[in-house]
């Protein structure tokens, strides 16, 4: 009886030892919740001088000491913990810190070998020892921890990123990309940090970092891959890529997909190619409507790169498929007539367009009937053009046969139709380009001008000079007032654009008659623009000077005004 007594005497002291214990970590995480780290710390510190192996109350003592710099005070306790259970994983890293906060390093050696001993297949004993002695400036010691860690570890890749990331700040870019080899052949999760930490190696380095990849493991290889397309590479990229694909068909997309992440940040044709051909082998090992989008992915890329014929073989079946969805259907029918149009093979695009319309809804039928027709024209076929938007109502259509009119010569159908295509249709570029039209042909008397048509359409084919020859001949025919002058501005302006300032010089002065009020100011300041390309200030000023105390009603004055303020150095030009 007196046995059991003295038990439940002990067991009732034990409750209440707990009880109290619990009430003071209530009290302090309490303290801690409100910012109040001061008072937090020292009840953390009073429940561990009571309970010293109790490690939430170590780690709050952490959380409260960190924001008061106080870590330091953190390895006595942290020591007491482990003296009484040297399993604590958690205390050990306590500990290690509160010595490096102390700037004892000896003793965090110290208890990093204690640890290592306590739990020797871990690999953070060395991982947290190494991190410290890098926060205290000495890369050495760092490195002679990682690679003591590597040794008692037994294993050749241990610690390869932590050593990575040392090299690399060391500038041993070819030690980097070693290491970072192994990490990601150990543990692939690493591969986007081994991919950003190795692609800032400069350019002397860059090579170097290529051979030490491709001469390691597989998943090494595939980073050089990656690293060679981002250093502007991406064909001996991709080459690398598929010398070293997996077999598994799942690991095979997603060292596919890993490299098109880094293409696609590289412009240019060759990598637009090089994407349609990564993107085609996703496609082939991907099951479903999923491989008819990666193809229409692959199909655009392709175009991109200029590879219509690889473009076309992808779009040709997708667009025929009738299994595919039909928004797939459409994609590829849009893309196919595009590739074909942008060859130049217009006929085609056009039968094909025929063929394949019924995937398309209207108003992209609608967008690509344009396109093929204006295709037309840019080869000179008025009246293909013309039959294409023939069944057209919208508003884009009739804005495109009043420039196929114009292109005939047949001015007034052309006003016609541009003013009843009103000054919203089709795209703000086309809007703003046949507001300048109507302002170029309206001042011209007569309602046909075959030879202005002509001139126009040399323009519309991309032939600027032999445009520009005949639009100068044509401005000769009439007086400034009737259309001479603004034909004279639109030639100058294009001259401008090509690079050839004497002749569009000649043309702005011819322009800027002042008996064609309406355009003389724009044409000065078309001239004083220039004047200030080629670094001739003070014309430019005198011209814009000009421009804003002879027209002052003219649209053209505000911009004559900014113009002035960027020529007398007032504002820097943007």
């Amino acid at each position: 009886m007196r046995t059991i007594l003295c038990s439940l005497l002990v067991l009732c002291g034990a409750v209440g030892r707990l009880a109290g214990q619990s009430d003071a970590m209530a009290r302090a995480y309490e303290l801690e919740r409100r910012g109040n780290f001061q008072a937090a710390a020292e009840r953390y510190f009073e429940v561990l001088r009571g309970y010293p192996d109790n490690l939430s109350a170590l780690l709050g003592l952490e959380r409260a000491l960190v924001p008061l710099r106080r870590e330091a005070e953190l390895a006595v306790p942290a020591e007491a913990l482990l003296a009484r259970d040297p399993g604590s994983i958690a205390a050990y890293s306590v500990a290690m810190r509160g010595w490096a906060a102390a700037n004892r390093m000896d003793s965090v050696a110290a208890v990093a070998k204690r640890w290592a001993t306590a739990d020797p297949q871990n690999e953070l004993p060395y991982r947290e020892w190494g991190s410290m002695l890098m926060g205290q400036r000495d890369p050495n010691g760092a490195r002679r921890a990682f690679l003591l860690g590597r040794e008692q570890l037994g294993d050749p890749a241990a610690l390869s990123g932590e050593l990575a990331l040392l090299s690399a700040s060391q500038g041993d870019w070819e030690g980097a990309a070693q290491e970072w080899a192994l990490a990601i052949g150990r543990y692939p999760g690493y591969r986007l940090s081994a991919r950003n930490a190795l692609v800032q190696a400069p350019r002397g380095e860059q090579t170097k970092v290529l051979w030490q990849l491709s001469r390691s493991t597989p998943a090494g290889r595939r980073l050089a891959g990656e690293l060679s397309a981002l250093w502007g590479d991406p064909v001996g990229g991709y080459a690398l890529l598929v010398g070293d694909l997996p077999a598994s068909d799942e690991e095979a997309v997603d060292a596919l997909r890993q490299f098109l992440d880094a293409a696609r940040a590289v412009p240019g044709p060759e990598a637009a190619r090089v994407r349609g051909q990564a993107l085609e082998q996703v496609a082939d090992r991907t099951p479903g409507s999923g491989a008819s989008r990666l193809r229409l992915e692959a199909a655009r890329a392709y175009a991109d790169g200029g590879d219509a014929v690889s473009a076309r073989r992808m779009l040709g079946a997708l667009a025929a498929d009738g299994s595919a969805p039909p928004d797939m259907a459409a994609g590829a029918t849009a893309t196919l007539v595009s590739v074909l149009l942008r060859e130049g093979r217009v006929e085609e695009a056009e039968r094909q367009l025929g063929i394949l319309g019924r995937t398309l809804g209207a108003e992209n039928a609608d967008r690509l009937t344009l396109q093929v027709a204006e295709a037309w024209i840019r080869q000179g076929r008025l009246d293909r053009a013309e039959a294409v938007v023939a069944a057209d109502s919208s508003v884009e259509a009739m804005a495109l046969s009043g420039m196929i009119r114009l292109y005939r010569g047949d001015l007034a159908g052309a006003s016609t139709a541009l003013r009843n295509a009103g000054p919203f249709a089709g795209t703000r570029e086309a809007a703003t380009a046949r507001t300048a039209t109507l302002t170029l042909i309206q001042p011209i008397a007569t309602d046909s001008l075959p030879a202005l048509g002509a001139a126009l359409l040399l323009l519309a084919r991309g032939d600027s000079a032999a445009g520009v020859t005949a639009l100068v001949g044509v401005a000769n025919t009439l007086p400034p007032s009737g259309g001479g002058a603004e034909l004279r501005l639109l030639a100058g302006r294009i001259e401008a654009l090509q690079g050839h300032p004497e002749p569009a010089e000649r043309l702005f002065r011819a322009a800027s008659d002042s008996t064609a009020p309406a355009t003389a100011p724009a044409a000065e300041l078309e001239l004083a623009r220039l004047l200030l390309s080629l670094g001739r200030n003070v014309e430019a000023v005198e011209h814009l000077e000009h421009v804003v105390l002879t027209y002052p009603g003219s649209a053209s004055v505000p911009q004559a005004r900014r113009l002035l303020d960027t020529a007398r150095g007032r504002i820097p030009e943007s």
